[in-house]
């Protein structure tokens, strides 16, 4: 479904001067521990799904979309708080994205870290 297993906690060059790398590991960390709760759960049931999807016509793997989403959805929630935590008063934002894979047409998670344009505070309203 696209949500890969963990993310890579290796610190990018570009974050150099904007957050610290312990801060950047902390919150990849914090991703990972929720897909680690989360994805062992869902493969299990879409084992059974794959099983049980041709007396099912296809129903059985309703469970495996919906547990799916809700990983999504906590992982989502999870960038929010990081943003409203820290990363907003350093001018980024991360968000969870989906984008089209380097070596094939499948779609793939990723995490995005925008840069926030600065307001000029000086300039008269």
């Amino acid at each position: 479904f696209g949500l890969s297993n963990k993310f890579d906690t290796e610190f990018p060059s570009v974050l150099t001067g904007k957050v610290a790398p312990e801060e950047f590991k902390t919150s990849i960390s914090r991703v990972n521990t929720c897909l680690r709760k989360n994805l062992p759960i869902n493969v299990k049931w879409l084992l059974c799904g794959c099983l049980c999807c041709c007396c099912t016509l296809g129903c059985s793997l309703w469970p495996v979309v919906c547990l799916n989403k809700r990983t999504r959805r906590s992982i989502q929630k999870l960038l929010e708080w990081e943003n409203n935590r820290l990363y907003h008063k350093l001018g980024l934002h991360w968000k969870l994205s989906k984008r089209k894979c380097e070596t094939s047409n499948m779609m793939e998670y990723v995490i995005l870290i925008e840069f926030l344009p600065k307001y000029p505070i000086f300039r008269p309203d």
